[in-house]
């Protein structure tokens, strides 16, 4: 049996890495608005980092390499439901000395706990730029908000809101 700590530590890093996902509408030639709605783990600055970088594969994906983003809103959505215990379970040990007895009982409840629904949203209105472009000087390269990885992620797209 894994001791609490790891258990915990396994358990946030499975969460941490929870998916997102974005839908790309266009709105103009060079102008998009991505959707992204990522899961509660990841909280609303998460899905506000899937949607920014989700908006530099989309500026290398339709042929742009630098971005501005020209709006942004954020909602949560997010629940915490706590469940009822389902089951119990005693365990009791109890020893007589003359007219006294001594004992003790423990009890596990099993089931309930806390359950997260819902989900962390974003919206960006992004306008793609390429040399030449008015404000193409004021936007973030696509590149290197990616990092050396870019390709990948340009080809996988974003998934989770880590790395």
């Amino acid at each position: 049996m894994l001791p609490s700590n790891l258990l915990h530590v396994s358990f946030s890093v499975l969460l941490l890495s929870a998916c997102a996902t974005t839908t790309v509408t266009q709105m103009a030639r060079n102008q998009i608005m991505l959707s992204t709605s990522a899961a509660p783990a990841c909280g609303v600055s998460g899905a506000q980092l899937v949607a920014t970088r989700m908006a530099a594969v989309e500026t290398i994906r339709h042929g742009f390499s630098r971005f501005v983003i020209n709006g942004v809103q954020a909602q949560n959505n997010v629940q915490v439901i706590e469940r009822p215990f389902t089951g119990a379970y005693t365990t009791s040990t109890y020893n007589g000395y003359g007219n006294s007895i001594y004992g003790q009982s423990q009890t596990q409840f099993t089931g309930g706990g806390v359950m997260y629904v819902g989900s962390n949203d974003s919206e960006l209105f992004v306008t793609m730029l390429n040399p030449g472009d008015a404000g193409f000087l004021d936007g973030v390269d696509a590149q290197s908000t990616l990092g050396p990885k870019w390709q990948k992620f340009v080809q996988d797209g974003i998934s989770t809101c880590t790395g």
